[in-house]
């Protein structure tokens, strides 16, 4: 099992919705919460494609946070921390172990957020940390997208520890930052659309290693995610 010691603190994370009884079950980012010095603040993004496809979808609000057209700078961070287990609870470390993070890891309640996603069973929303400015050295730990609809692997074929690789997918009609996800030459799924962009940049900046780390979910729904290291490109091996 590979453990993360150390997260990084984000600058912002983005409120993804995703209907539980939605037509389509496409996720939609709705709202970012940002971190400007010390303080928080809440707002929706109402003048984006994914705020409409989302209104169309069904989206109404966050309970929370009811008005759609004003920032919230009161009680943002306490609000989400809501999603995620206290850190005094007795088992906090084997939530930290199930996604990966050391016991002794050194994370921020707002990045813990966005390391695990922060969702709940029923309500639809999570919160993704897009891995804004995020450089080399880098661990990160992710659920694979899509899994569900490819058709060129069984989940039978699929076992932790096998490598996979990542790959641009610059011609794809849908998304021009999208990041498919391989193992064995057989794509397996993507990238969340929102940590395409950061996946992008390290695939032209960096080395990329990773591995499936944890399979679990049910058979109609499984979930597979993915461990990886960011590294530095060995510029010597880079002709001019």
């Amino acid at each position: 099992m590979n453990l993360i010691s150390y997260v990084p603190q984000p600058n912002r994370l983005l409120l993804v919705w995703q209907s539980p009884e939605g037509k389509s079950r496409k996720r939609f980012v709705v709202g970012e919460i940002r971190l400007e010095g010390k303080h928080y603040t809440f707002r929706y993004l109402i003048n984006t494609k994914d705020f409409a496809d989302a209104r169309a979808e069904g989206f109404v609000c966050y309970p929370a946070f009811r008005k759609l057209n004003q920032e919230y700078n009161e009680s943002v961070l306490e609000t989400f921390l809501r999603r995620v287990p206290p850190r005094k609870r007795g088992d906090f470390n084997k939530y930290l172990k199930q996604w990966r993070l050391s016991p002794e890891v050194d994370i921020s309640d707002f990045a813990l957020l966005g390391h695990t996603g922060s969702k709940l069973p029923n309500d639809g929303f999570s919160l993704i940390n897009p891995f804004d400015g995020i450089t080399a050295p880098y661990e990160f730990y992710i659920e694979v997208a899509g899994f569900r609809y490819q058709r060129s692997i069984a989940l039978k074929d699929i076992s932790v520890g096998m490598t996979v690789d990542l790959i641009a997918e610059p011609e794809n009609d849908h998304d021009h930052q999208a990041v498919r996800i391989e193992a064995m030459g057989n794509k397996i799924g993507y990238v969340n659309k929102v940590q395409g962009p950061a996946f992008i940049r390290w695939l032209r900046d960096n080395t990329i290693t990773a591995v499936i780390e944890r399979i679990n979910g049910t058979e109609e729904r499984p979930l597979i995610y993915i461990y990886g290291r960011i590294g530095a490109k060995d510029m010597s091996q880079i002709s001019a």
